[in-house]
């Protein structure tokens, strides 16, 4: 994939590739059509049969012929139309849109000539997006002096990097007598942003050392959550006094608080392999599917509740993205979201190599993987052997499973899914939490449990 422009924001691209030289349209032209020839050969023929044989009769039947065209050609354009490619008013320069909303382009269309023409549009787009005029034909009139913007419009059905067009324009002038060359526009590459499935967790996160949030941490400080009820000690604040407590005991007692802080929180999606066949938006989910809706629901649930959230791609490519909050980064992390690939041959990544490259020790590592490589399994092992909190989201998809060749297809596939339960039993056994994502509040119950082992 090819991309010309960063997707994040102001991030760098890491995955640039050689642009090839740009093709180069011929201008566009007036040209006649064969109505135009049709007519001009009816009434040479017509004409020369009469002189030939001093039928009279035959110029009266090319009389029509000839006037109509000469009347049609009176008012011939001199100048030809200009068509460009532009977003939509009110839009951002490049085309984005979520899955299932409608990704649209203008072609402006300007006709500097005193004479009107009809603009004929055919426009094309990839697979995943299906254009509302079936292939994309439709007409319109233009005036004569003036523009008109004909809207190119299709509903984008998957993630990802898409491409509307190429568009070809054809003007038709003169009663269809005289058409133009078909100019042909580019197109617009449309990025599509993930749909991210609802989550929403009401559990605190383990390591919450940031500077002010909403996750309990163990230090003491101004919040809601009551930590002890102790002796007063000077510089304690007047208002924390438990007057119950001082009344029954005949001293001062104040309510010691633990504040609440941000934490890290990084996300790993696994991008080796790819199995299942995507449905789209509507339709059923392949591994990328679940893993990049997925990725996307927590990203944005913790960066606009004010954590510092950051992505990190284990496969081929290995792009990383920059940590932060809010609800710019949450936008951003969608896009950079929209660009993830599986490449169909690629290079086995290096567990170790990005382990020593993560953030430090009490940053929550959540993994987004299938289970299906030894090196996805050995990456989630190091990370929980040097200590780290890891949370493992299974992202392999309940009706993925290999394609029936022989009768034994049955028993490999039970098999196989006999040993990756070990393997997630092992896993466990690590102090992993392993949690198949269900949406929201999917995973209240191993980050409960993270927080119990953090707390103990």
């Amino acid at each position: 994939m090819t991309i010309a422009r960063d997707p994040v924001l102001s991030l760098r691209t890491d995955n640039a590739r050689p642009v090839g030289p740009a093709r180069i349209e011929p201008p566009v032209t007036w040209r006649r059509t064969k109505a135009l020839t049709r007519a001009a050969a009816v009434t040479a023929a017509c004409l020369l049969a009469a002189v030939a044989f001093g039928r009279v009769d035959l110029v009266l039947i090319a009389a029509p012929f000839a006037i109509g065209t000469v009347l049609l050609l009176q008012q011939r354009p001199t100048r030809v139309p200009h068509a460009r490619l532009a977003p939509l008013e009110g839009t951002a320069d490049d085309l984005t849109c979520a899955e299932g909303a409608t990704a649209a382009a203008r072609v402006v269309v300007a006709n500097p000539d005193a004479a009107a023409v009809t603009t004929l549009v055919t426009a094309a787009a990839d697979p995943w997006i299906e254009l509302h005029t079936g292939k994309g034909d439709f007409a319109e009139r233009i005036a004569p002096a003036s523009g008109r913007d004909l809207v190119v419009a299709g509903t984008a059905r998957r993630w990802g990097e898409h491409h509307l067009g190429p568009v070809h324009v054809r003007s038709i002038a003169c009663g269809g007598l005289l058409e133009t060359t078909v100019q042909r526009l580019p197109g617009a590459t449309v990025w599509v942003l993930p749909v991210p499935d609802w989550f929403e967790s009401a559990e605190s996160l383990p390591f919450a050392d940031g500077v002010t949030g909403v996750h309990r941490s163990r230090r003491g400080g101004d919040s809601g959550e009551l930590a002890e009820v102790r002796r007063y000690q000077p510089g304690d604040r007047l208002r924390r006094i438990d007057w119950r407590t001082s009344m029954r005991t005949q001293e001062l007692y104040v309510n010691a608080t633990l504040s609440e802080r941000d934490t890290d929180v990084t996300l790993i999606l696994d991008l080796q392999v790819e199995a299942g066949v995507s449905g789209g938006v509507d339709g059923a989910a392949s591994i990328a599917d679940l893993t990049v809706r997925a990725a996307g629901a927590v990203a944005s649930h913790y960066a606009l509740q004010g954590d510092r959230t950051s992505c990190v791609e284990f496969g081929a490519r290995g792009r990383r993205m920059r940590p932060g909050a809010g609800r710019r980064h949450a936008a951003a992390t969608l896009r950079w979201l929209a660009s993830v690939e599986v490449p169909p041959d690629p290079i086995p990544p290096s567990p170790e190599l990005l382990r020593r490259q993560l953030a430090g020790q009490r940053s929550l590592n959540v993994v987004f993987t299938p289970l299906l490589t030894d090196r996805s399994i050995a990456l989630v092992a190091s990370l929980a052997r040097a200590g780290r909190p890891v949370l493992c989201v299974d992202t392999l998809p309940p009706h993925v499973s290999p394609p029936r060749r022989t009768h034994w297809t049955p028993y490999a596939e039970r098999l196989w899914r006999l040993s990756r339960d070990n393997t997630v039993m092992e896993l466990r056994d690590l102090g992993v939490a392993v949690e198949p994502w269900r949406g929201s509040a999917s995973l209240d119950t191993v980050l409960a449990e993270l927080n119990r082992r953090r707390y103990r």
